[in-house]
């Protein structure tokens, strides 16, 4: 089985050192981002390992699909990998890319699927699928629900779902190796799919518009970041961002 590795940020070098500590199965490359935050950690993991490592190849071009070719790549493991891989580079490799998908699809396919989790009252989970020519559609592998706790906010949230993405990858992964699973074909006419920019739109708070009072909260705390854009509303020509801390209160109400 030879294997190819597409990472980035801090999950994607700690599971490809997860790999490289644990598998005896040769992973035959590495490719991370230019502009990764994990860039030279990753580089240097790779070093140690005496494992090749490409920053300045675009996964859709031609010379990456020369280096699949010419390392005869059965499967391809992306990993936190933010770039879509096109039909022609998935249809390289002997047996399909796998991906990481911080939710349980199909349920918030796109992007920001913890945010979708809470303002759509969907489940909230993880999954390792293969991928196809559309986004987060591919059959699914491996999966596990979490539960989110109405006292969660996004960053805590945001959180919760790398540390159960890398759980399920770490659990996963010697079977994904040995071939052992069943893909699944996801059902889509229960799924939602989100852009980017439909959490901006989302976030305005309209001052003239009624809320159900959960739905203001959800809106809120799924947006609550201590130092990143949250929530907000525009009032006097002016914008103001709203964050929210929500806290048990442990006596006993009838």
């Amino acid at each position: 089985m030879n294997i190819g590795v597409c990472a980035d940020k801090r999950i994607g070098y700690e599971l490809l050192r997860f790999i490289f500590e644990t598998d005896k199965t040769p992973i035959k490359f590495v490719l991370t981002k230019e502009s990764s935050s994990h860039k030279d950690k990753i580089e240097q993991l790779c070093r140690n390992h005496g494992i090749k490592c490409y920053t300045n190849v675009d996964c859709n071009s031609k010379k990456f699909q020369s280096i699949l070719i010419e390392e005869q790549i059965d499967i391809g493991l992306l990993i936190w990998w933010p770039t879509i891989v096109k039909k022609h580079i998935i249809q390289t490799v002997k047996v399909g890319f796998i991906n990481t998908h911080p939710s349980y699809l199909p349920y918030n396919r796109g992007k920001h699927p913890y945010y979708w989790s809470v303002i759509d009252g969907t489940p909230a989970g993880s999954t390792l699928h293969f991928i196809d020519e559309n986004i987060d559609e591919g059959y699914n592998l491996f999966q596990e629900r979490y539960e989110v706790d109405i006292t969660e906010t996004g960053d805590k949230i945001y959180e919760k779902s790398l540390k159960h993405m890398e759980m399920l990858f770490k659990k996963s992964y010697n079977n994904i190796v040995m071939s052992n699973y069943v893909p699944k074909k996801q059902n889509l006419e229960i799924g939602q799919f989100h852009l980017a920019k439909d959490i901006e739109q989302h976030s305005k708070i309209d001052l003239e518009a009624k809320y159900k009072g959960l739905d203001l909260i959800n809106i809120i705390r799924a947006r609550t970041f201590k130092n990143n854009k949250s929530a907000y509303f525009l009032h006097n020509n002016k914008k103001y961002f709203v964050r929210i801390e929500i806290e048990e209160d442990k006596g006993q109400y009838n």
